[in-house]
């Protein structure tokens, strides 16, 4: 047995999970986000989970696309690639919270 404690190696394994379902996640996201001048695609960032602090965030800064709340709320239906579109936050948040205990189910397993 690690010389960890239990605490200490679920939260480890909890930010593994987290971190993996942001990468998922922004995927995701980038996939779903319209593309015009690819400044809207550039804006999407993610943050990471430690072990001390168990959250992730994939989000759009409107310091590099300032427009993005505006292109994420107003149905458009002229988007030119499909499965972009506004939402484009929230919709693969919807289609892929699932995984996230799945994610850390499995890392929990492994860290055993």
């Amino acid at each position: 047995m690690s010389g960890l404690s239990i605490s200490k190696r679920l939260n480890q394994a909890v930010a593994k999970a987290l971190n993996k379902y942001g990468e998922r996640l922004h995927e995701e996201v980038l996939k779903a986000t319209p593309m015009d001048t690819g400044e809207l695609r550039r804006s999407i960032y993610k943050t990471k989970a430690t072990e001390d602090n168990l959250t992730i965030e994939v989000g759009s800064r409107g310091a590099i696309a300032p427009y993005n709340v505006y292109v994420h709320e107003i149905p458009k239906t002229n988007y030119s690639t499909e499965g972009t579109g506004h939402k484009f936050l929230e919709r693969p948040f919807e289609e892929t919270k699932h995984l996230v205990s799945e994610f850390v189910k499995e890392e929990i397993k492994e860290s055993d």
